[in-house]
């Protein structure tokens, strides 16, 4: 990432968030996604390794999130130089 290549920040709330139709819509609405996003695990993929490498995201309540939710993302990172996520 360039110097002149500012980080955008996201902070998602994922208190009470108990199936992934809430966790994709929690994500859809905290996110810039594209309008035609899926709304499944390889669709997050694909949008955070295709539009994720300036971006910072801390998912807040992670506790109890899904694990293979949380292994997408970290796939995602390994796959995307400049991505950054974070779990609280």
């Amino acid at each position: 990432m360039s110097p002149a290549m500012k980080k955008k920040v996201f902070t998602v709330d994922l208190h009470g968030v108990k199936s992934y139709a809430a966790l994709h819509e929690a994500l859809a609405s905290a996110l810039p996604f594209p309008g035609g996003y899926g709304r499944n695990l390889d669709a997050l993929h694909d949008v955070l390794t295709e539009y994720g490498a300036n971006w910072k995201i801390t998912f807040l309540h992670t506790a109890s999130t899904f694990k293979t939710f949380r292994l997408v993302c970290h796939d995602a990172i390994d796959e995307t130089p400049g991505l950054e996520i974070e779990f609280r």
